[in-house]
This record gives structure tokens, C-alpha cells and sequence, in this order.
């Protein structure tokens, strides 16, 4: 018996991938678990496995082309035994980044699946835990919180806890999505259409994009979803995919048109889509001499150096305790906001393939070597596109240190559906006026922008001033480290 192996999505809501490698050879014999495939998608490399045991005949598309979600991507002879009920037996296929971290690869099905993949702004950084933000609701505030759990939609969100039992949402129902056209299936996410309740027009067929305009039309779904490029795979704020190559990458020579990586196209949708924010930035400046002798004291002696980015994080953990509106998330289609007890923070990395944000969570509760210990794995990993997708989630604020690369202030990118980021720019020494006196100082350049929607002017600054003061005088902040 015959078997049409279709890309699946791995669990993160992707619409399509590109295939780098195949590791079998068509007539080669495969069992259940075995790796017929490396794809790299908007955010890892993946490793996808084959759900059935058997021959495999020939594959559905060639190495360097693209492979949408539903299209095929083998036909398997299966072996002796084998039917169409082994797969629900098979849940043991992974699609697994490269460097061994596994995810769940929903492999042989389309099952809808929360979305979940970043793009921020500059530097290197760390590796989270799977924890999951837990929202809290302002006081005074109306309605469910968006984050606690769905999107407004009724659909999983960035934070949102897994399904009792494992698997996604659908499994948790009890049912799997039919095949979708890749149209479709973004115009859906724009609607807010359940795609799991629409039946294909015709027996059989996928769904197309009438059948997704007939289910808007008679539920009344109209309004785009929330932006949340936490998700890259919606078409937030309605803007079309960017196909046009815009930049020429360094290592290509001149004169020549190259496509975008998947992963450049989806820093461009978060960059477009961080752009439609009423963006404000407040820039300040502290002395931190104690913190550079500090550090210094920490370093000493040690083969592996502590850099600033895990005190700046220490700090950034117990201001946003005294400012939690910067601490959120923001629906501007439901107008509700989100403000989360557990202080998740993303660290930009800058990486030959592009910018990724991964994300230190419950910072809050970690010591300066924890966190410095985190980030150095998740570097390491992030540059060789072997981090997690666990890794990248459930952000709630977020940090860009540009300053060992140059630079003393800037006007960040916000990552939707976060409200603020701060970005640390070059320590330097500089004349300041201390205790009366001028003299040469540390000082820290830093720059704060929010979203003026939810936050106010007044707030941002005492945020931005309280920060500093903490770096201005670390040591009884950073006893526990």
C-alpha cells in the first residue's frame, strides 16, 4: 500500500519551509522515526521524520525548493501490515532542530497548532526555560486578559499552557484539520475563521479560499486578528508577504538579486509590522562605575567572563516589578492588555542568518551566574541554528544591547505584542559632575521605547530613571548572585 507523506506542520503554525537536504535516496527502506528530511523554516533547521515504516518511492520535491504546509513531500511503499491507522500509533515522529532539542512533529496530519517564532533587534543572548508567562489583569480592567490562554479568538496564544495530556489543541478535541491551500489558511488567521469547522466545497478537496470568505460571511467574522509577530506565520495588520529580495548578503557578490531566507522574510513581516506602532523613546543616561567594579570583582579570576547583559537583566527584572504596564502585551483589535507576573525577557542575537530573540524566563528568579550561564548556551546555540523553539516563546519585555558593537543610543524596534524595549548602548567614560565635582565617569547610554497606546510618558521615564538608579548602586541589589 502506497503512502503520500505530506509536509506537516511541526507544531508552530509554519506555512512552509525549505528543503535543504534529503538523507534517503529514493528505494532506500525506512522505519517509523527515521530522518528523510532537513527543511529549514522561518526559525530552525529541522530534521523531519518519516511516520510509517516502509520503501520509500520517490519524493514529491527537490532539494532548494520551497515545500508548503499539505504539499507533498514523499510517497512510501509501507511495509508488511502497515495501514492508514498506524500513523495515530506513530506519534513518535519528531521534527527535531538540529543539535537534538525535539519537537512534537505532528507528522502525516495538519493539525492547527499555536504559531510561535520572533525577530527583534541586535546583540547576543540567551536560553529560556518552557515556562509560560502568567497573566494578570490591570485593576479596573474588563474582560478576559488576551495571553491567558487564547488570542480573542479562541485560539492557542504566545504564553498560552499546552493541552492537558500533550499534543495541540485539535488533538485535544478530539479533531484534525482538513488540508488547507496556503492562501486560505492566511486569510483565515486574518478572519478569525476557525479553519477546524469549515468543510472543503468539494469531497476530498482542500480547503480554498471561497470556503474560508463563505464561513467569514455567515459567522461575521470580519476584523484581522490581533497582531502578535510572536506568531509570524499570520499575515498581521494585513500586510502581504514580502517576496522581493531587499538586501544583498555580505558574503554574495555584488550586482547580483537573491531571494530572502525564510527567517529574513520573517524578521521583515516583524519590522513592518513594529513600524504600525505608535512608537515613543525616552533616552537617558547613568553612571555606573560601581557596576564596572563590580563586574570586574566577579570576572576575577575567572576564564569565562561575566558580561553586563545578566546585571541589566537583574535590574530590568525588579523595575518592571515597580512598572508592570511594561510587562505586557497589547490587543489593539480587542483593546485589552495584558500584564504578566512572570518577567520573561527576550535578548536579541545577532546571527549570520539574521536576527533571533530568544527569551530568559522568570528572570526574576534567577541569580547573575544563572542567568549568564543561560546565555552563553543560548548564543551558541542561536548562531548555529540549533535553538529550540521553546526558546523563542513566551517573551514579555525585551533587551537589545548594541553597545559592544558601537553606539549610544537608538530608537528600538518594539516586537508586537510586547509594549517596550530598552536598548543598552556603548559604557563609556565621560566628564560628569559627581557629588559637585566633574570628573571621568562609567556611564551607561540607554533608550527606552514604548508603546504610547498603554504607556504613558511619565511612567516610561521613572521606569528608564529607576533602572539606572539600580545599576548606579548594584551590590545590595545583586547579593544573591
Amino acid at each position: 500500500m502506497s503512502y503520500e507523506f505530506r509536509f506537516p506542520d511541526i507544531g508552530e503554525g509554519l506555512t512552509e519551509g525549505k528543503i535543504l537536504e534529503f538523507k534517503v535516496e529514493p528505494g532506500a527502506e525506512v522505519v517509523a522515526g527515521d530522518i528523510l528530511a532537513i527543511v529549514e523554516t522561518d526559525k530552525v533547521v529541522a530534521e523531519i521524520a518519516s511516520p510509517r515504516s516502509g520503501v520509500v518511492v520517490r519524493f514529491g520535491s527537490a532539494v532548494g525548493e520551497r515545500i508548503g504546509v499539505g504539499e507533498t513531500l514523499a510517497f512510501i511503499d509501507l511495509a508488511d501490515g502497515a495501514d492508514d491507522e498506524d500513523g495515530d500509533a506513530i506519534a513518535a515522529g519528531t521534527a527535531r532542530a538540529n543539535g537534538g532539542h525535539e519537537f512534537q512533529a505532528l507528522v502525516g496530519t495538519l493539525d492547527a497548532a499555536p504559531s510561535s517564532l520572533p525577530a527583534s533587534d541586535e546583540l547576543d543572548a540567551p536560553e529560556g526555560t518552557a515556562a509560560s508567562a502568567e497573566p494578570a489583569p490591570l485593576a479596573g480592567g474588563t474582560g478576559a486578559p488576551v495571553g491567558a490562554g487564547d488570542d480573542g479568538a479562541g485560539r492557542p496564544y504566545e504564553g498560552a499552557p499546552a493541552p492537558e495530556g500533550g499534543g495541540n489543541r485539535d488533538h485535544a478535541r478530539g479533531g484534525a484539520e482538513p488540508l488547507v491551500t496556503p492562501a486560505a489558511r492566511r486569510l483565515a488567521r486574518d478572519l478569525g475563521v476557525d479553519l477546524a469547522r469549515i468543510t472543503p466545497s468539494s469531497a476530498g478537496a482542500r480547503i480554498q479560499r471561497e470556503d474560508v470568505e463563505s464561513a467569514a460571511a455567515s459567522t461575521g467574522a470580519a476584523a484581522p486578528l490581533a497582531p502578535d509577530l510572536a506568531h509570524p506565520g499570520r499575515s498581521d495588520f494585513a500586510f502581504p508577504l514580502i517576496d522581493d529580495p531587499l538586501v544583498t548578503p555580505s558574503h554574495l557578490p555584488l550586482g547580483q538579486t537573491v531571494e530572502l531566507t525564510i527567517l529574513r522574510k520573517t524578521i521583515a513581516h516583524t519590522m513592518e509590522s513594529s513600524r504600525k506602532i505608535p512608537t515613543a523613546t525616552i533616552f537617558d543616561m547613568g553612571v555606573v562605575d560601581d557596576l564596572v567594579e563590580l563586574r570586574a570583582k566577579v570576572n576575577r579570576g575567572r576564564d569565562l567572563r561575566v558580561s553586563f547583559q545578566p546585571f541589566f537583566m537583574k535590574a530590568l527584572a525588579t523595575a518592571l516589578r515597580r512598572y508592570p504596564v511594561l510587562n505586557a502585551h497589547f490587543n489593539p483589535v480587542s483593546e485589552e492588555l495584558t500584564v504578566f507576573k512572570d518577567i520573561n525577557i527576550g535578548v536579541a542575537v545577532n546571527t549570520e542568518a539574521g536576527l533571533m530573540l530568544p527569551v530568559i524566563h522568570n528572570v526574576e528568579n534567577k541569580t547573575i551566574r544563572q542567568i549568564d550561564t543561560e546565555m552563553k548556551d543560548m548564543v551558541e546555540r542561536a548562531k548555529g541554528r540549533q535553538i529550540s523553539i521553546k526558546s523563542l516563546r513566551g517573551g514579555t519585555f525585551s533587551l537589545t544591547n548594541f553597545g559592544p558593537f558601537g553606539g549610544l543610543f537608538a530608537s528600538a524596534m518594539i516586537y508586537p505584542p510586547q509594549v517596550a524595549i530598552i536598548g543598552a548602548g556603548r559604557i563609556h567614560q565621560a566628564p560628569m559632575v559627581v557629588d559637585g565635582e566633574v570628573r571621568a565617569a562609567w556611564v551607561l547610554p540607554v533608550s527606552l521605547a514604548f508603546d504610547h497606546r498603554v504607556v504613558d510618558g511619565v511612567p516610561a521615564a521613572e521606569f528608564a530613571s529607576y533602572f539606572l538608579e539600580l545599576l548606579r548602586g548594584p551590590q545590595e541589589l545583586f547579593v544573591s548572585m
